[in-house]
């Protein structure tokens, strides 16, 4: 059992998709344990707050909903660019640079196709 999207952005754990959103956090400066949503029970910071293209990402269920183009549109930018300054230091001993490329790459098939990526 695990996430599933449309456009082959992701197939995989929970867990692991996780650890994804917290090392592209961290590969852009911000530490998601401190919002809320993320963090312990005392995170107080709000994901709204986020000004980075990867927000739509950010504060998106992880089991369901759907990403429309304009927010795929955002998170391609986000991702490209993350890809641009990628810091190999952070989380890149389990295929996370190729995880981005691949959720970089369906998001980019679902705007080509003027569809959603759904979450499920």
């Amino acid at each position: 059992m695990g996430l599933d999207t449309s456009h082959n952005c992701w197939h995989g754990p929970y867990s692991s998709f996780n650890s994804f959103r917290k090392s592209l956090a961290e590969q852009i400066g911000i530490n998601l344990a401190e919002y809320i949503g993320y963090g312990k029970e005392n995170a107080t910071k709000q994901l709204n707050s986020i000004k980075h293209d990867l927000k739509p990402l950010f504060n998106h269920s992880d089991c369901d909903g759907r990403l429309t183009v304009k927010k795929c549109e955002k998170i391609v930018k986000g991702l490209n660019s993350v890809l641009e300054n990628f810091n190999d230091k952070i989380e890149a001993d389990w295929g996370f640079k190729e995880k981005i490329i691949q959720f970089r790459d369906g998001c980019l098939l679902a705007i080509e196709n003027n569809e959603a990526v759904d979450f499920h």
